[in-house]
């Protein structure tokens, strides 16, 4: 047993022996057993050793790295003793440390002045006492030799502001180019309305077809209820619309009433103000050389042609499908004083029944003859009366009915 015990010592010792090389800074001398050398132990030491050296390393490299600096406030005696002076405190850590079993000789080589027992601190790291508020106040209200560059501080932070407003000034710029890429001028204002549009406005304000709609709706429903037939349903829609002209001629003062069409093109807007402009020629002119080549204007008039007939009349060019002679209609008197004295003084000639020829600088019907601003007809009729769908005599009914109530109040709605 003593011999056995002998030889574990002796085999411990070996060990402890190979250990303390393996981590002696050995590592230079090439003749020397070092890291990753074979050793008197045998190759398990190897890890061992490695094991117990990266330890020690990062812990060498740790206390090398010098801690953050501590500061603290000082003032100075004397007349500069109000301003406070920061002063750099050295940090504990930053002075030596004992190193954890690191030998002597590899403490040596990681930091040279590193030592085993620690240092005591210096006298300038122990923290001085803290200024009270009202000190700090009157230390920084006071004044001092050296110049304050805190005091542009708040100059120097207002200066971005210009910066953050440039972008947005800067993209503003760059969307109006892009909305207006060649700098081209803005479009003129328009004109002033005419007392004639200006009234024309005032007139649709009336809304008359909301006045007129459930009358006339109720209307088209009774006549539905009798179950009459074709004829008798046109008979009495031509006996309803020839008796609203009448009361309308009669109201009006005007014993024959012209109904004019834009049957060749036009706005009901192009004929506020400025009344039926005459044209060049009739329709004849377009398939002979012979035709009329007069300024005319053509249009119905109760007189020669019944209004129910006016109202019902059809586009001749239009032969396979029902049709319109047009959308808006232009109702006027034609024994107004104007178109009287024009007859009188031949600017007016060949008054037909359905046309009239302009001369001596007459262009047309003017506007003041007209009974009421030109109206929009035949346009969505069911449904400003109420209804899914009309027939056409039923549409001929309702829009006489309009016509009426727009013949009766749109007198002074016409500048005279």
């Amino acid at each position: 047993m003593t011999a056995a015990c002998g030889d574990g010592l002796w085999n411990l010792s070996i060990k402890i022996d190979t250990l303390r090389e393996a981590t002696s800074c050995r590592v230079c001398h090439l003749g020397e057993p070092g890291l990753g050398q074979k050793t008197p132990g045998g190759g398990r030491f190897r890890t061992l050793s490695f094991l117990y050296v990266i330890p020690s390393l990062l812990l060498s490299l740790l206390i090398a790295v010098p801690a953050p600096a501590q500061t603290r406030v000082e003032t100075d005696a004397g007349a500069a003793s109000a301003v406070p002076r920061i002063t750099p405190v050295a940090s504990p850590l930053s002075a030596p440390a004992p190193t954890l079993g690191a030998t002597p000789s590899f403490a040596a080589a990681a930091a040279p002045s590193l030592a085993l027992s620690p240092a005591p601190l210096p006298a300038a790291a122990v923290a001085a006492p803290a200024l009270a508020p009202a000190e700090v106040h009157a230390a920084a209200s006071a004044p001092s030799e050296t110049p304050d560059k805190t005091a542009a501080q708040p100059e120097a932070a207002a200066a971005p502001a210009k910066d953050v407003a440039e972008p947005a000034s800067r993209i503003r710029a760059f969307l109006a180019r892009i909305v207006n890429p060649f700098g081209t001028k803005a479009a003129p204002e328009p004109a002033p309305a005419t007392e004639a549009e200006r009234l024309d406005r005032e007139f649709a304000k009336l809304d008359l077809w909301s006045a007129v709609g459930p009358a006339a709706k109720t209307e088209i429903e009774a006549l539905r209820a009798k179950k009459l037939s074709k004829a008798e349903t046109k008979e009495y829609v031509r006996r309803e619309v020839n008796e609203a002209f009448a009361r309308i001629a009669a109201a009006r003062g005007t014993a024959n009433i012209g109904l004019h069409y834009n049957l060749h093109g036009g706005r009901r807007e192009d004929y506020v103000g400025a009344g039926l402009r005459a044209s060049k020629g009739d329709i004849a002119l377009r398939y002979t050389m012979s035709g009329d080549s007069n300024d005319k204007v053509y249009f119905f008039q109760t007189a020669h042609t019944e209004a129910y007939a006016a109202l019902d009349a059809s586009n001749g060019e239009i032969l396979y499908f029902p049709s319109r002679m047009g959308y808006a209609l232009n109702l006027f008197a034609v024994d107004s004083p104007q178109i009287k004295a024009a007859l009188a003084d031949g600017q007016i000639t060949n008054h037909g029944s359905i046309s009239m020829d302009f001369h001596k600088g007459m262009r047309g019907i003017p506007y003041s003859a007209y009974l009421a601003p030109p109206v929009e007809v035949f346009v969505k009729t069911a449904k400003k009366v109420g209804l899914k769908k009309l027939s056409r005599d039923e549409e001929t009914l309702a829009t006489a009915r309009f016509l009426e109530a727009a013949a009766l109040a749109g007198g002074p709605y016409v500048p005279r």
